[in-house]
């Protein structure tokens, strides 16, 4: 990886968060402060799997990331959500700092189980 300063995935992040729907609140416990986006897709094994399937030069970055974006795009910004980063520490403790791309529905099922729980401890509907 000859010339690049930083890890793949940050210069695909770089291009693609501008377009981020961070919510203004915890997906679980109705938070508004200290929120992380998370994806439910981890970037970094998305974008490696990506890179070597199509044998492309991973200094090449900025030539083919419009092309990951676009071809990702339900990764990046639909399977994604808003936690505060309690739940954030919390899911990553359980599931790994890199969870692997199969987990990306049990991910997305962990959060919904802590909201309901959130929701039935609190009263909330």
């Amino acid at each position: 990886m000859t010339g690049l300063r930083r890890d793949l995935v940050k210069y695909v992040r770089d291009k693609a968060k501008s377009k981020y729907r961070k919510h203004f609140e915890c997906y679980i416990c109705r938070e508004r402060e200290n929120l992380d986006f998370h994806h439910y897709n981890t970037l970094t094994p998305l974008l490696n799997k990506w890179v070597l399937k199509r044998k492309l030069e991973p200094e090449n970055i900025l030539e083919y990331r419009d092309e990951f974006i676009y071809e990702h795009h339900d990764e990046l910004y639909e399977e994604t959500v808003t936690l505060c980063h309690s739940h954030h520490l919390k899911l990553h403790s359980i599931y790994g700092k890199a969870p692997s791309l199969g987990t990306a529905k049990k991910q997305e099922r962990w959060v919904g189980i802590q909201r309901k729980k959130f929701e039935d401890a609190n009263g909330v509907v």
